[in-house]
């Protein structure tokens, strides 16, 4: 042992954090206020999400004996407190809070007398009193409904159609929380609803499910938006929206961010929708925007006095009919310099807009992803369902046919590409066991020769089959092969897989083994059972339904995960967590 390196202990100070919010999940529960004023009788709701994750990390310090001196602690914590009340005349008030918290332990080592950091939680912008700990309010908001409509003084969250020209809201599958800090209401009068947002965007600063390194200050961007919707006209919806942006810079942090109203506008966003319902059989919706780009900085070019700004574009139309036992839908987009609209924030990992992707998201690739944040692409989906055995058997067929002109630096082609993506599947439920299969092929056919073709073969299903008494088998499996063109730089193909076995014991326990397997290149983690190969095993009780206890062990791989349109590339982990969520 090298008696001049000394692993810290956590000081007081930096334990503070933990031992209050672990007071917090002790005595998370609901209660009516007593009294006689204007809140008598409301009802008060705390929920709580502690975890604490243990990270196991390979690397070793030069020339000191095999000590794991970079392993570290993470302990995060989300408190929400609700208040909410009714009165007879139809009001209702909700107040709302969300409290984060998090911090590092053992991630320091004293070598000779000096201190050095393993892992960094806080940047040079952020103030804390804890060297290695921070409490967040992170959102905080008052909402008032009545018959009329409601308006939100706060953080609110909102989304204009499809949500091409603006959509600002939780996506807790790739642990994105945007919200927009300001005012929004919405007012109703006969068959027409006007929704007015207006205010700074409030990027989640502590995430509550990917590690927190170098946490530091967002430069807000001012977003202001209106909506109009008007309903029943015969068969038809209509609606109308317009949103204007001003983003912030790095350079503007610190800064009043309320000045963001006072600076030139980035961009301008119109659009309008129709709704038409049962018409020819079919019910039909269409979405335009139009994209007006003000400043250089926003599509990537240098400030010069010629600039006369830019426009994009985007029409997107689906169409859902419902012959016999089939359910056909069709959908199809034309989309240019659209996603322009995120340069300002793509780097900070969310959008404020999201175009219809048509893409299968469980299979998106590095090279996928191309296409899905497209700034020049057309695309059309079909896709048939059919009905039988009275529901319980549904199988169904889809194919995506694109054509991508964009040669961005997300591209690894060099020459425009038609993608053919065609998949089929089989859902079944009855007798107990519910299954879910799908299977398909993409090919993007680059059009010089030369390039070659992208292909991606993948497979995913899942079932769950009743055993004995109150007990449940749920298999999980999920494998894709990628094969490349070829590139300017040589990219190797690759495999990668996602299983998993689980064991229900009736509604409170369940006991799952995991394993990952790739050998991409550009996959940023190693496995634990083999630089390829990821082995993990959890342990979940919910004693209540409100109550949730899990206790992971292992390891999973990185990559690119996508929702809703949006896509997020995830670090891997090793190590251990323990989770408790609770509603009371």
């Amino acid at each position: 042992m090298n008696p001049g390196l000394h692993a810290p202990v956590p000081s007081r100070a930096r334990a503070i954090p933990l031992l209050l919010l672990w007071a917090w999940s002790g005595s998370a529960m609901a209660f009516d206020l007593i009294g006689t004023g204007p809140l008598a009788g409301a009802s008060v709701q705390l929920s709580d999400d502690f975890e604490l994750r243990y990270y196991l990390s390979d690397q070793r310090l030069p020339g000191f004996e095999d000590r794991r001196i970079n392993d570290y602690v993470e302990q995060v914590n989300r408190f929400n407190p609700l208040l909410t009340q009714h009165w007879d005349d139809g009001g209702n008030l909700s107040v709302g809070l969300q409290v984060d918290q998090v911090a590092l332990f053992s991630n320091r080592y004293v070598l000779d007398g000096t201190s050095t950091e393993t892992v960094d939680l806080l940047s040079e912008d952020i103030n804390s009193p804890w060297q290695d700990a921070l409490i967040e309010l992170e959102k905080a908001f008052l909402n008032y409904r009545w018959r009329g409509g409601n308006v939100t003084g706060g953080d609110a969250y909102a989304s204009f159609g499809r949500g091409i020209a603006l959509n600002l809201k939780k996506n807790t599958d790739i642990d994105l929380d945007t919200s927009i800090r300001g005012a929004k209401g919405t007012f109703s009068l006969n068959n027409t609803d006007v929704t007015v947002v207006s205010g700074l965007t409030n990027d989640q600063q502590i995430s509550q499910d990917q590690p927190n390194l170098s946490i530091n200050r967002d430069a807000p961007n001012m977003v202001s938006g209106v909506r109009v919707d008007q309903y029943g006209l015969g068969p038809a919806n209509l609606g109308a929206h317009g949103v204007v942006y001003r983003f912030g810079r790095s350079s503007e942090k610190g800064q009043d961010p309320w000045s963001q109203y006072s600076n030139p506008l980035d961009a301008v966003v119109g659009g309008a929708t129709v709704e038409l319902l049962g018409v020819g059989g079919v019910d039909w919706f269409a979405e335009g925007d139009l994209f007006r780009y003000l400043s250089p900085e926003i599509v990537g070019e240098a400030a010069t006095d010629d600039f006369k700004g830019l426009t994009g574009h985007i029409a997107y139309v689906s169409a859902s009919a419902y012959p016999g036992h089939f359910v056909v839908l069709v959908e199809g987009k034309t989309s240019r310099d659209t996603e322009r609209i995120n340069n300002f924030v793509y780097a900070e990992g969310w959008e404020v807009a999201v175009v219809p992707t048509l893409e299968y998201e469980r299979v998106i690739t590095e090279d996928s992803s191309a296409a899905v944040n497209s700034n020049d692409i057309s695309a059309g989906r079909i896709r048939v369902d059919y009905s039988a055995a009275k529901g319980l058997v549904i199988p169904y067929a889809s194919v995506l046919l694109a054509r991508d002109t964009d040669l961005g630096v997300l591209h690894f082609n060099r020459s425009p590409e038609t993608i053919v993506h065609p998949i089929m599947g089989i859902q079944w439920t009855g007798t107990g066991v519910n299954s879910q299969i799908n299977a398909g092929v993409r090919v993007d056919q680059r059009d010089a020769a030369a390039d070659g073709r992208d292909r991606l073969i993948h497979f995913d299903g899942d079932i769950n089959i009743p055993i004995v008494g109150v007990h449940h088998l749920e298999l999980d499996a999920a494998v894709k092969q990628f094969s490349w063109g070829n590139n300017l730089q040589d990219q190797s193909d690759y495999i990668e897989m996602e299983n998993s076995i689980g064991w229900l014991v009736g509604e409170q326990w369940i006991f799952t083994l995991y394993q990952d397997y790739s050998d991409n290149p550009l996959v940023t983690s190693k496995g634990n059972l083999s630089d390829t190969v990821y082995g993990a095993a959890e342990v979940a009780w919910s004693p209540s339904s409100n109550v949730d206890f899990r206790a992971f062990y292992g390891a999973y791989k990185a990559g690119i995960r996508c929702s809703g349109g949006q896509c997020r590339t995830l670090p891997g982990f090793e190590g251990a967590r323990l989770a408790m969520t609770g509603t009371f």
